[in-house]
């Protein structure tokens, strides 16, 4: 009976659980039954795109202010203009490495020019020189005391009418010689002519100094009227003004100036200017002097000139100005008849000195002396060179060495 009683209890705790089981069991069965009688419903696919993944940049842009973004685009902007500007320079040097090439390439052609003109000038002035000189007096041969010693560092004497040295002190040696370059600068002028012709006063002149007469650019004098005070007061604005009258510059004017030497024979000179300032690469010597002094002597224009104790300059204004000439020893020492003077720091006191005695004519050199001895070696060796006993000597040969 008891056991009857637990299998009844347990019946009315197991059959609910599985009638409910077996409920969802038909309820299961019968939705897949009808699942499969009954069509699908349709189901409209959408097309799904992926997602949008923003740069980092753009992310931010919602994030900045118009400021910010105004920034970045004037940054954007400045960067391209910076790779334009790069490209521009690149192109400009391009084109100026081409232009200074073909500047180079003209500048050889135009010095290849002017070598050309120069040795085709110094062909026909070494024929003109070579013509006169063999007219020239046949050299003598001399007796005599030794010449006088002297203080002057570089000396040359010679003989105005033959053309041979008679005396030489370190005559070859290289030095400034300061304004007894005008005397190349006279005969290059000279070698031109026409010395009534009105010639400009260039700007130039103010770049000029100490020595000065006192023109001034714009106005106008002959030829005559310069050369004349640049030999009796040696003025360095005359000497700018005569030089790049004739020849467009001074540096065009020194070209001719050192033409004009190797023509006369002076194988050791450079010059730079036509006054003898000091300049880099500008020198001579007291043999080269000679023979631009001796050449000088036979022109009748500088002869005329260099014997002129005082000259009266009239500008253009009505001014009158008295110029002495700077050779002391003009009017002193017996038949002196004139040259030119000189003096630098680096040249020293110099003169160049001519006279004329007893139908003979010397020409003495000083370069790098000082007062007074300048003008005492001077007058010592003229009065030397005139007192030697000279005879003809047919079988020598006049020579400028």
């Amino acid at each position: 009976m008891r056991h009857r009683l637990i299998w009844i209890v347990a019946l009315a705790f197991v059959l609910p659980w599985d009638l409910s089981s077996h409920g969802q069991d038909d309820a299961a069965t019968e939705a897949s039954t009808e699942s499969k009688t009954s069509p699908a419903p349709e189901v409209k696919e959408e097309k799904k795109t992926p997602p949008k993944t923003e740069s980092a940049p753009e992310k931010e842009k919602g994030d900045r202010s118009p400021a910010e973004l105004r920034e970045e685009m004037l940054e954007r902007l400045a960067d391209q203009l910076s790779k334009r500007m790069r490209a521009l320079k690149e192109r400009e040097s391009a084109l100026s490495a081409r232009e200074e090439s073909i500047r180079e390439r003209e500048k050889t052609l135009t010095e290849r020019e002017r070598m050309l003109g120069s040795m085709e000038e110094l062909m026909q002035l070494r024929e003109e020189v070579i013509k006169r000189r063999e007219k020239l007096p046949p050299p003598q041969t001399w007796n005599g005391p030794e010449a006088p010693s002297v203080y002057s560092k570089y000396v040359a004497v010679l003989d105005g009418q033959t053309m041979q040295f008679y005396y030489k002190k370190a005559a070859h040696e290289r030095t400034p010689v300061a304004s007894t370059q005008k005397l190349v600068t006279a005969l290059v002028v000279c070698r031109d002519g026409d010395l009534d012709k009105l010639v400009t006063v260039p700007k130039e002149v103010y770049d000029v100094e100490p020595t000065v007469i006192g023109v001034k650019p714009d106005e106008k004098y002959t030829r005559r009227q310069l050369l004349t005070s640049l030999l009796v007061r040696s003025g360095n604005d005359i000497a700018a003004t005569l030089a790049i009258d004739n020849a467009g510059s001074i540096e065009a004017f020194a070209e001719k100036m050192n033409t004009y030497g190797r023509f006369i024979g002076m194988t050791d000179s450079k010059f730079v200017n036509p006054h003898g300032l000091p300049a880099e690469g500008q020198y001579s010597n007291a043999r080269d002097i000679a023979l631009a002094a001796f050449e000088a002597y036979q022109n009748p224009d500088i002869r005329e000139i260099i014997k002129m104790r005082t000259y009266e300059f009239v500008f253009n204004d009505g001014r009158k100005r008295m110029l002495y000439n700077t050779n002391k020893i003009l009017g002193v020492f017996e038949g002196c008849n004139g040259m030119k003077t000189g003096f630098t720091y680096a040249a020293g006191n110099c003169l160049v000195s001519s006279a004329h005695q007893n139908g003979q004519d010397r020409i003495c050199v000083i370069i790098k002396s000082a007062r007074p001895h300048v003008n005492d070696d001077s007058k010592a060796l003229l009065q030397w060179s005139f007192d030697l006993d000279l005879k003809p000597d047919p079988d020598a040969f006049a020579t400028a060495e």
